[in-house]
């Protein structure tokens, strides 16, 4: 079903008839599925679970979604009056993505009618987990896995004793800190609770302990009387995680996403990471290009990509891409100079990296949150953050976010500030670009405490020796290794940048 095909059929659907359709069509292997997870015919009933088998023979069920959720078991999210607003589904077999949201509604929490009944919740990290608890008559809640916690949800347990029991790994940890610290303001009390070692979450802990329900309800007690003793819990409760972290860098399970050029990939330990990154150079040494370049690597290599443009429009953006790929100028696609073979050549690979490449074309009246709010939209359908490249700092409109009055160092550091935090929240990669010539001038001092790598992009004196470097990026800040200096060869008549096979040695002032 084609995208524009799906638009038209979501914004028609009946979900309460879907859901009834759906909870027809259970069969064996959706039954095989929950009983693994622990899910018992009383909960499928109550939950309405359904199942959607796809394709059977020659026909297709007339669901209105095609094979959107084939093979996958269908659990209705509704909201706090009961009624169905989204609808998800968890593969039953190894297709990706796991989990499949229909509409991915965003001021919602899967289970949140029990809120009216209860002072007391446990905030879990997916819909089995709630599931688990509501078997055991535990109140629970979760945040859909395609959002964020956010200051919304934060207020939908105003007043409550929230129970924070989420995955049994450093991300989940980390997310069970950040969300403690948003409800301080609003809840009546938090806890963390930590789930014990090899259990990955509170499905698993329900499907593989002896008496799970005394057992859990026992470490909800022991975290509330160890929170009364020492409100603040001493380091050594961070050990297994920090250790956890160590041991999947060292058995290379963590790594960096690859720019395309190795020694830049080598500095970083592998690529690019959760964090904020800046490519700073003067005019018209090449920085958005470079962006491009490494944008256009990344999404050829399947990695969601989005690019976000208050500068350039897309289809400058494009050119660049289409010149690069058939080896031409820019300046002879954007005017027209190119026969269209050579673009629908170039467009034939362009179309592979355009499948995880999203550009979002920006004006004045497109500020942060409303990119923030695509950025999310599009993780929802390809199932994971994307990396997030932004062209560039600067013209980011930011008087709705920071106030007029402030000086422009003091908006660049607060924007900086809040793309670091996104980044961190969302365990993404923002990589943005920044108009200024160091050396000449300094970056405000919040801009660089907020950067985890800044790169200098400078331009070399021009030699027509190809071997020789004719610009270099300068590491200058990098929170967490080495700097370095990468020489590079731009190629005008190719719109491309190449690394120097050679180790060309660089002067000049840093």
């Amino acid at each position: 079903m084609s995208a524009m095909n799906m638009g038209a059929a979501k914004s028609s659907l009946d979900l309460e008839e879907m859901v009834a359709y759906y909870q027809k069509q259970l069969r064996d292997e959706a039954f095989f599925y929950l009983q693994k997870r622990g899910i018992e015919q009383e909960t499928i009933e109550n939950y309405r679970i359904g199942f959607d088998p796809g394709k059977i023979g020659f026909i297709v069920y007339p669901n209105k979604l095609g094979d959107f959720f084939e093979n996958r078991v269908i659990i209705p999210v509704t909201n706090a009056e009961g009624v169905t607003v989204d609808m998800v589904g968890r593969s039953v077999d190894h297709r990706e993505p796991k989990y499949k949201a229909l509409l991915g509604m965003e001021d919602i929490m899967f289970n949140e009618e029990i809120l009216e009944e209860t002072e007391d919740v446990i905030l879990c990290n997916g819909v089995f987990d709630v599931l688990s608890l509501s078997q055991s008559r535990l109140p629970a809640v979760c945040v859909p896995y395609w959002l964020t916690f956010k200051e919304w949800h934060a207020h939908r347990l105003k007043d409550k004793r929230v129970f924070i029991c989420l995955g049994n790994d450093e991300l989940g940890r980390r997310e069970s800190v950040r969300i403690q610290t948003m409800l301080q303001e609003s809840a009546k009390e938090t806890y963390i609770v930590n789930l014990p070692e090899s259990i990955r979450d509170v499905n698993d802990f329900f499907v593989r302990v002896q008496n799970p329900l005394d057992t859990f309800m026992q470490m909800l007690n022991q975290t509330m009387e160890e929170t009364f003793l020492v409100p603040i819990a001493p380091d050594v409760k961070n050990i297994t995680v920090y250790t956890e972290e160590y041991m999947k860098r060292y058995r290379g399970q963590v790594s960096g996403i690859p720019s395309g050029f190795k020694s830049l990939d080598a500095t970083l330990y592998g690529g690019f990471r959760t964090g904020l990154y800046f490519i700073v150079g003067g005019a018209s040494t090449g920085k958005s290009m470079l962006m491009k370049q490494i944008a256009d690597h990344m999404a050829g290599e399947q990695t969601p990509v989005v690019y976000v443009s208050w500068d350039m429009t897309g289809f400058e953006l494009w050119a660049r891409s289409i010149a690069r790929l058939a080896g031409i100028e820019p300046q002879k696609v954007l005017s027209g100079k190119v026969e269209p073979d050579a673009i629908n050549e170039a467009n034939k690979t362009y179309v592979h990296i355009s499948k995880m490449l999203w550009t979002l074309e920006c004006s004045l009246d497109t500020t942060l949150d409303k990119v923030f709010a695509s950025i999310e939209q599009i993780a929802v359908l390809v199932g994971k953050t994307p990396v997030v490249f932004i062209d560039h700092l600067q013209r980011i409109p930011a008087a709705e976010l920071l106030g007029t009055t402030r000086s422009w160092q003091e908006r660049q550091t607060l924007l900086a500030y809040t793309l670091k935090q996104w980044s961190r929240e969302n365990g993404a990669s923002v990589i943005a670009a920044i108009p200024a010539e160091l050396g000449e001038e300094r970056l405000p001092d919040g801009v660089e405490a907020s950067a985890d790598v800044i790169m200098h992009l400078r331009a070399l004196e021009a030699t027509k020796q190809e071997t020789e470097p004719n610009a270099a990026l300068d590491l200058v800040k990098h929170r967490n290794g080495t700097l370095a200096c990468i020489p590079l060869r731009f190629y005008d008549e190719k719109a491309l940048f190449a690394e120097l096979k050679s180790e060309t040695e660089i002067t000049g002032e840093q």
